[in-house]
């Protein structure tokens, strides 16, 4: 009777740490993403000349590309800029000349890295059509989707640890966004059993001050479940 009772206590111990949430952290897996920032000019016209390669950094307003007017565009801001100092050309006439300059070329909008080249000096481009895409390096995250019996357990601000492949140490992170609807999680991030699960949407900022983290790394994520 007393080995009975022992077994049955042991049942209602495992039972009681199952529905209290025994389980303390959390494994998943999830991809390094950089903000993506798709640039082009705002008219349209033939691009005349590239700046930039695949790969290259870039410093916000570091021109990437200009089109086939710029020149032109230039040589009259100048020349209204020296009417203007002599009386002979008004303030908005200089202005409205700038403006037609900054319309002839590509401008990066953030600090960062370009991820894709879509088009050659000579091509032609629409009005606020993409000429490159610029990747912000300064702000990584990893995206990863926690089952709904799990996310009530973690929250916005919490510290995360993540490991790369192809590294030998741990990161930290933090969680910066927790999605308010659920979904069915992507086909390419678990089994075939796992995929008809809803889950949330977890994204998550990366500490890489040094900027040695690439887009699309893969990464092991662990997350405390409180």
């Amino acid at each position: 009777m007393k080995k009975i009772n022992n077994v049955l206590k042991a049942v209602v111990v495992f039972f009681i740490v199952a529905c209290s949430g025994g389980e303390k952290n959390l494994k998943l897996s999830g991809t390094l993403e950089y903000t993506e920032h798709a640039v082009g000019a705002r008219v349209a016209g033939r691009v005349d000349n590239i700046l930039i390669e695949e790969g290259h950094d870039v410093k916000k307003g570091q021109q990437l590309a200009t089109l086939d007017r710029y020149a032109q565009a230039k040589r009259d801001h100048e020349r209204l800029v020296k009417l203007f100092k002599q009386g002979g050309a008004t303030e908005q006439a200089v202005e409205q000349a700038k403006l037609s300059v900054d319309d002839q070329e590509v401008v990066a909008p953030v600090d960062g890295v370009v991820l894709v080249k879509l088009h050659e000096a000579g091509e032609i481009v629409p009005a606020g059509g993409p000429i490159a895409v610029v990747g912000d390096d300064r702000k990584p995250w990893v995206r990863v989707y926690v089952s709904e019996d799990r996310v009530s357990r973690v929250h916005l601000q919490q510290e995360v640890t993540l490991r790369f492949d192809g590294t030998t140490h741990d990161v930290k992170g933090r969680i910066t966004y927790i999605s308010p609807k659920a979904e069915f999680t992507p086909r390419n991030v678990q089994t075939s059993e796992e995929r008809v699960n809803q889950t949330f949407a977890v994204k998550i900022a990366v500490d890489d001050p040094e900027r040695t983290l690439k887009p699309g790394v893969s990464a092991d994520v662990v997350l405390s479940l409180e």
